[in-house]
């Protein structure tokens, strides 16, 4: 199921596709020895779990680095070498080779503790930090004895206090005699100064006075004329500070023993962090190149189906920066399996044959790639490449026959598990028959369904691609006014080498032009000719069809528009009606109050009582139509059997709309959300509304001169253009809601080109949304990859 590495430099297949050079910028982003051995090690995988996994780690980390948060992975040695020094039972380290055992445990530990910090926004990342442990103890034990210079602290032990203590008197006790010997050899020393030769104090005596001190000689100068000796006063003291000395190491020694000894009983538990500690290096590595090259994971296929989008080639990206590299699109193995790419010279065919080929080797090997996140890779078995020329002068191999050779080796192992890369097929041999052995070559591979990209100048293979199914014709675009390739690829319209154009715009004689073309018969002619009108009326096509498209969503916003302003009027209308009649009503009350005064004086006055039935009644009659009018003013009420969690009501109180949150209690009370408040309320009170009469709280702006002033309508556009991630994603999710509400089937999220930071975050939070159908970047002449085209899902 795995290939080592070892392979790629030998393997012609990743070496023609250089895939080294890439993996030599990766290595240029590693921290640590660790992280290198991962490289090393690296495996080309075929599990999509394992696939998954990978890519995930990769998006966890960059997610830290675009969080601007510093990740502890500064440079580290290499300690490994140091266990193995520790393995034999009585083994110690010095005293720097601990101070470096002990800078790793402290890097683990930081590096450790800084994942699990972040453990909700990388679950993953943190399964390794939980496998680095920084031993904390040891470190401190290590502190306690070693200072930051590498020299063991007085402080060790006891037995070493006592050891130097008695040293530095010792020493000190010999100085002081030494000064007294040499005011009493003033005259025979060379300068007053004590000298240290061999480890002991010595005095420079001039040569000819030797005889004349009592001690041992120790050595001369470089000319002779000094003298070292060894006062017989001192060599008592001198001897005691020896044997301290020894004391002094011994004791040292049981204290890198001692602390070795530690090291030692964690060996292979050290082992396991820095394999752990140099896979988040890594992974970190390969985040840092994801970003660099704004680059993003795609989905994975586990069928031999290829759909990339927005790809650029990685190393170029690199060297040319993002904008400057001409992005391509295209698929295999859904409606045909074969592409054949035509074109001019120098247009990026080759380009786009070894961009597809790195595309799956990078997922394969757990990297991000430079393309849109919904680009779809699969996972093959293998990658068979025919690139450049194979001619080889020590086997006698001409370049048709090296070509020949390996297109055989390739039909050996192609599958419908295989993608195969030809460049320049058929060529090296007569033109005809080297197009007939191309499309022989080509039918095969379709046949037996391998994914397979071929890049000709035959004339014969266009026909061949638009005759055969399961195989479509490509071409990189050609500027026909500049003569100048555009590098855009452009799938089911076959190409012209543009030979004669490129060579009349190089100056070559018309004469030998015109000549050339009338060689070339009258059918040549026809043919470029067709294909020049065919990407013509493509053009005008497409550009019609944008405009279309642009004026449809123009019209859809209008009517939504109109219909949201109906709605508020009608709402308004029933609002001022309900005004009146309550105003109506207070009349009434008013007069009915008066009318009753009325009564009470015309009994006094002794009216009859037909009268004063008959005053009743009016004023009944007025009170009864009243009452109607309110009743077709208010809001169609529902029974409380009706209303459910997630139904929009309207809360007369408080004059506004809310959603339930919650089924009526026994007591009929739910849970309301009011705006961003929630209220328990009787559900009596509450009256169910259809959905889609609530109104908007938020108004977008539309581009293209429509106007965004009528309220409560939600246009087919957000612009998000000058918000950070955060805010855009945030505005993205309450739009949506509002978008469905409306109706939209099909919507534009605008997020500008940029660094591309923004649009990567907005499509990564689209790919997951559950209200999201599919989503696509915009086309020329819609935005292109400033905007996202997003089909909601009813």
């Amino acid at each position: 199921m795995e290939k080592r590495i070892h392979k790629i430099n030998s393997d012609d297949n990743y070496v023609q596709l250089e895939l080294p050079a890439l993996l030599h910028k990766l290595s240029e982003l590693l921290c640590t020895p660790y992280g290198f051995t991962h490289l090393e090690n690296i495996t080309f995988i075929k599990n999509r779990q394992q696939v998954e996994k990978q890519l995930n780690e990769v998006t966890e980390m960059v997610g830290l680095i675009q969080g601007q948060h510093r990740i502890p992975l500064g440079e580290t040695a290499d300690i490994r070498h140091l266990l193995d020094k520790l393995q034999p039972e009585n083994s110690f380290l010095e005293t720097g080779e601990i101070l470096q055992v002990k800078n790793a445990l402290q890097a683990f530990g930081e590096l450790s503790r800084f994942i699990k910090t972040q453990r909700s926004s990388c679950p993953n990342l943190c399964i390794y930090a939980d496998r680095i442990h920084g031993h904390h103890p040891i470190v401190r034990e290590i502190e306690g004895a070693i200072d930051p210079q590498g020299e063991i602290r007085e402080d060790a032990s006891p037995e070493l206090r006592r050891i130097r203590r008695e040293l530095y008197h010792a020493e000190r006790e010999k100085k002081m005699v030494l000064l007294r010997i040499i005011k009493r050899y003033a005259e025979f020393s060379q300068d007053d100064i004590v000298t240290l030769r061999d480890g002991r104090m010595v005095l420079g005596i001039q040569q000819h006075y030797v005889n004349q001190v009592n001690g041992i000689v120790h050595g001369t100068s470089g000319s002779g004329a000094t003298v070292f000796i060894e006062p017989m006063e001192t060599l008592r003291i001198s001897n005691e500070i020896q044997n301290l000395k020894i004391e002094e190491r011994k004791e040292i020694i049981r204290i890198l023993q001692f602390l070795s000894g530690l090291i030692r009983e964690v060996r292979e538990d050290l082992f396991f962090s820095l394999e752990n500690f140099g896979r988040l290096d890594f992974i970190h590595a390969k985040a840092r190149l994801a970003v660099e090259m704004q680059a993003a994971a795609p989905q994975i296929s586990a069928a031999p189906r290829l759909v990339i989008q927005q790809v650029r080639h990685p190393l170029l990206l690199l060297k040319m920066g993002h904008q400057n590299v001409v992005p391509c699109s295209l698929s295999l193995g859904d409606n045909f399996h074969t592409l054949v790419i035509t074109g001019p010279n120098a247009g990026g065919k080759t380009v786009a044959l070894k961009t597809v080929g790195l595309m799956l080797l990078m997922v394969q090997l757990g990297m991000h790639i430079p393309a849109h996140p919904d680009s779809v890779v699969p996972l093959l078995d293998s990658v068979l490449v025919d690139i450049g020329d194979r001619q080889s002068l020590e086997q006698d191999l001409s370049t048709f026959s090296a070509h020949i050779i390996r297109l055989q080796e390739i039909l050996q192992q192609a599958n419908n598990h295989t993608l195969v890369l030809v460049d320049e097929i058929g060529t090296g041999t007569d033109p005809r028959e080297g197009a007939a052995l191309a499309i022989a070559f080509l039918t095969e591979l379709t046949e037996r369904k391998a994914l397979s990209i071929a890049t000709t100048h035959h004339g014969e293979l266009k026909a061949f691609a638009y005759a055969t199914e399961g195989v479509e014709n490509a071409s990189m675009e050609f500027d026909l006014e500049t003569l100048q390739p555009t590098y855009r690829l452009q799938v089911g319209i076959p190409g012209s080498s543009y030979a004669f154009e490129i060579a009349r715009r190089y100056g070559l004689s018309e004469t030998v032009l015109k000549n050339a073309e009338s060689i070339t018969g009258p059918d040549k002619g026809q043919l470029e000719n067709l294909i020049l009108n065919l990407n013509d009326r493509l053009q005008k096509i497409e550009s019609e069809r944008r405009e279309l498209s642009i004026k449809l969503s123009q019209a859809k916003g209008l009517q939504n528009l109109y219909q949201s302003e109906m709605e508020r009027l009608k709402r308004e209308k029933a609002t001022l009606r309900q005004q009146a009649a309550e105003e109506a009503r207070q009349i009434v009350e008013n007069a009915r109050a008066e009318i009753e005064h009325a009564v009470a004086e015309i009994r006094k006055s002794k009216a009859s009582k037909e009268k004063i039935r008959e005053a009743h009644g009016k004023v009944g009659q007025i009170s009864r139509t009243i009452d109607s009018i309110l009743a077709e003013a208010q809001p169609a009420a529902q029974s409380l059997e009706t209303l459910h969690t997630g139904d929009i009501v309207w809360i007369e109180e408080l004059r506004e709309e809310g959603e339930l949150l919650s089924e009526p209690d026994v007591h009929q009370r739910a849970w309301v959300l009011v705006g961003s408040a929630k209220l328990q309320l009787d559900t009596g009170k509450l009256q169910k509304i259809s959905k889609d009469r609530a109104e908007s709280k938020f108004v977008f702006k539309r581009n293209e001169g429509i106007s965004d002033k009528l309220e409560g309508g939600v246009l087919p556009e957000l612009d998000l253009r000058g918000m950070d991630s955060f805010q855009a994603i945030e505005a993205t999710d309450r739009y949506l809601d509002r978008a469905i509400g409306e109706g939209w089937e099909e919507v534009r999220i605008i997020h500008g080109k940029g660094t591309g930071v923004l649009r990567r975050k907005v499509n990564e939070f689209l790919a997951k949304d559950k209200r999201v159908e599919e989503k696509r970047l915009g086309k020329w002449g819609e935005g292109d990859t400033g905007v996202t085209v997003v089909k909601l899902r009813r």
